[in-house]
């Protein structure tokens, strides 16, 4: 049936090509191929792009040069031959960073889909690190005017809700279910595809270098059963259950390995290196408290959280402890990435951002390029910052303005997601952007 519908007609087999031309590649040829890759200096270096990959950053460096050299000549492959007017993918891996760069190249609006930290609320980025040009467009034109009062109005009662409601994104509640809970019904699902899985990777495992199916099949279940282990042992003996008491700046830990921290801020990847630095610059009164993410709950080893209680000020606090509660009795909020920060603004705290936010283009945040002076700005943020209620309201009236109002994410989790008119949504949203983004193409290309 699908050979007589050519269903997959237009389906490129990145891994099928992959299988091919790996073992036959001659190394220097590809050397030689991903040298003239990096020599354009208009994107992030290779090594960085592996770093940022689970399934590529565990291979030999002989394989690792193959495997790029084919992912390279895959997409200049495909991108010409195709020629899309738009490329939507989530940059989550080194195989759609790499196809990212070469689209731009090309001239091709590369859409990047992101969810915001707002249920139902939706963006695309333009770039890996994370740029929301219409948001701030729409921002800097609300700072050049007053908002109407039915603007303000709505803003206001944005804030007042979240506030009220101690709202989270929706991505945060699926993993807020504890290891000791798990779901029995989507593990009765996984254990069903176990015959699928063993079957893809023993045939094409090495390859599927832009998928979950280039992992053992069978490493996922020894992962949760040592992620229950941990869990109970760290909740039991590591990590506080209350919010602290006394002066404090907060810390959130971020999931790892993951797009918004090894792909957007990849020099921040250790974040212990990154609070030994919050710890050495926070004055002498206050703690550095430090609350494990939801979705990180038993994957971090013992030893990971050890090594920050070392550090004399600084405290560990369960995922389970309310974020919004740690936000509100914080004196200043400090993130590389994460949606906290989002959630901070809106409590009217000082956030010190480390690594490039979508929405990091406003006074609201103190953008701390370089670690080495984050004292200086930890110093502001606590002893100069000053609430802007006027600005909030503007910011958020911006963010409302131009996201997407629809639902994103994994539709087997979400099958809702799949219902016609959200799909009407999404569809609209892609047009809406591509429009936007859209960059001249000579006129022999239009015609084509």
């Amino acid at each position: 049936m699908i050979a007589r519908t050519l269903s997959f007609d237009q389906v490129h087999d990145l891994s099928g090509f992959l299988r091919e031309f790996v073992p036959n590649a001659d190394l220097d040829k590809c050397r030689a191929s991903l040298k003239m890759f990096e020599e354009m200096r208009d994107c992030e270096t290779l090594n960085t792009m592996v770093r940022a990959d689970r399934i590529i950053g565990s291979y030999s460096h002989e394989r690792v040069i193959r495997v790029l050299a084919g992912i390279v000549y895959f997409w200049k492959r495909t991108l010409t031959h195709i020629r899309p007017d738009v490329v939507i993918g989530e940059v989550a891996c080194a195989t759609e960073w790499i196809a990212w760069v070469l689209a731009r190249r090309m001239g091709i609006p590369f859409l990047i889909p992101y969810p915001t930290p707002v249920t139902n609320r939706f963006f695309f980025i333009e770039e890996p690190k994370g740029a929301w040009t219409r948001m701030q467009n729409n921002f800097d034109e609300c700072i050049r005017r007053r908002l109407t009062s039915q603007e303000a109005q709505i803003a206001e009662s944005f804030v007042m809700d979240f506030r009220a409601n101690k709202s989270k994104p929706l991505f945060l509640k699926w993993s807020e279910r504890s290891p000791l809970n798990p779901n029995l019904h989507g593990l009765w699902r996984r254990i069903g595809r176990i015959p699928f899985r063993i079957q893809s990777y023993i045939e094409s495992g090495p390859y599927e270098v832009g998928s979950y199916h280039g992992t053992p099949p069978w490493r996922p279940m020894w992962q949760d059963l040592m992620q229950i282990c941990r869990y109970a042992y760290c909740e039991s003996t590591l990590f506080e259950h209350n919010v602290p008491q006394g002066p404090f700046i907060y810390f959130p830990l971020h999931v790892q390995p993951e797009f918004t921290t090894d792909v957007r801020a990849p020099s921040l990847t250790n974040q212990i290196a990154v609070i030994e630095n919050i710890s050495r610059s926070v004055p002498i009164t206050h703690h550095v408290i430090v609350k494990e993410h939801p979705g990180m709950s038993g994957e971090r080893k013992p030893s990971y959280y050890q090594q920050l209680r070392s550090l004399h000020n600084v405290r560990l606090i369960s995922c389970s402890v309310d974020s919004h509660e740690l936000i509100k009795h914080a004196d200043a909020v400090v993130t590389i990435t994460g949606s906290t920060a989002w959630e901070a603004i809106l409590y009217e705290k000082p956030v010190i951002a480390l690594g490039p936010l979508c929405y990091g283009f406003c006074d609201l945040i103190y953008g701390c390029k370089d670690i080495a002076a984050l004292s200086h700005y930890i110093e502001k943020a606590l002893n100069s910052h000053r609430p802007n209620h006027n600005v909030l309201l503007k910011y958020v009236w911006s963010f409302l303005d131009t996201a997407y109002e629809l639902q994103w994410g994994d539709p087997i989790r979400m099958p809702h997601i799949c219902e016609s008119s959200n799909v009407r949504k999404i569809a609209q949203a892609i047009i809406s952007e591509s429009i936007f983004r859209a960059a001249p193409r000579p006129p022999e290309l239009i015609m084509n």
